[in-house]
């Protein structure tokens, strides 16, 4: 990597989510064992931060101003930072013992897909695939998912980019924009022979993948069909997610775990800004 900026001195536990506002030229991301939410402004160079009493490990905008779609650990809520009301969604919902959502995004039909991990042993299928709908009904997709991870929809919104971490697999699969599921999903990127994880994905203007990867120290680029672009090394040791955003939609966010061991490094757990050299898109809205 050429060049950087540190967005943030403050140091995540486990950085993720990064998502860019266009209307506010903010960048949000979460610590989810910090259990907070950052933003900074791109524009103003100011820093805020949200803490909660339960881990927020994914989020999304929403058509509102002001609204974001969270998922904390256990379950979905509408979070108003105007005012700071959390409003828990579908009370009913429970997901199974020692399991919490992980990595999470809203596809082009305003929909938010979330997928789960197994917090007591990471080798186990526990985890699943879910998504929420515009009536806040929340449907279970795929099940059987070790470490839920990599999720972003395609370019023209026809299929679905979701990864299982513990596998180093990257699937698609196709999208149904008037009913909750997912068909003929297929594995379309096999990272066993590389020495990170897949992580949190993007996509940019191309449809091209933007994988950071765990354990890598770096980020990968991807073409629709699984073949590697571009990789850029980071850093940090752990990056987990990326996120296109700036003026001009040019800028590459990139969220970070701690390595703990390495008590030396000063830049893990740090979000960082880079020159992409190539565009993203907005992201995706939720629909309420």
């Amino acid at each position: 990597m050429d060049s950087y900026s540190i967005i943030s001195n403050d140091r995540s536990i486990l950085g993720e989510s990064p998502v860019w506002d266009e209307k506010l030229q903010r960048i949000y991301w979460v610590d989810i064992e910090g259990k907070c939410l950052h933003s900074w402004s791109y524009i103003e160079n100011k820093k805020l931060i949200w803490n909660f009493d339960h881990r927020l490990c994914a989020i999304s905008l929403t058509n509102q101003n002001n609204i974001l779609l969270c998922a904390f650990d256990t379950f979905f809520s509408l979070f108003d930072i105007s005012n700071q009301i959390i409003k828990k969604l579908d009370k009913q919902f429970i997901l199974p013992s020692k399991v919490r959502f992980n990595d999470g995004k809203t596809d082009g039909y305003g929909r938010f897909w979330c997928g789960t991990m197994s917090e007591s042993n990471p080798s186990k299928p526990d985890g699943a695939l879910y998504m929420i709908d515009n009536k806040l009904e929340i449907h279970e997709i795929v099940r059987g998912i070790h470490i839920s991870n990599s999720i972003t929809s395609s370019l023209d919104n026809s299929f679905l980019y979701y990864a299982d971490t513990y596998k180093k697999l990257i699937f698609k699969a196709d999208l149904n924009e008037k009913k909750p599921y997912l068909d003929k999903s297929r594995i379309i990127i096999d990272n066993k022979n590389l020495k990170g994880f897949p992580d949190g994905s993007t996509i940019d203007k191309d449809g091209s993948l933007w994988n950071a990867e765990w354990n890598g120290g770096q980020v990968v680029q991807y073409d629709e069909v699984g073949k590697i672009i571009n990789t850029i090394k980071t850093p940090m040791k752990k990056p987990t997610c990326v996120a296109f955003g700036g003026l001009n939609m040019d800028k590459l966010f990139i969220t970070s775990a701690k390595d703990n061991n390495n008590d030396q490094d000063d830049i893990s757990g740090k979000t960082i800004c880079i020159d992409a050299k190539v565009k993203g898109l907005y992201s995706n809205r939720f629909y309420i």
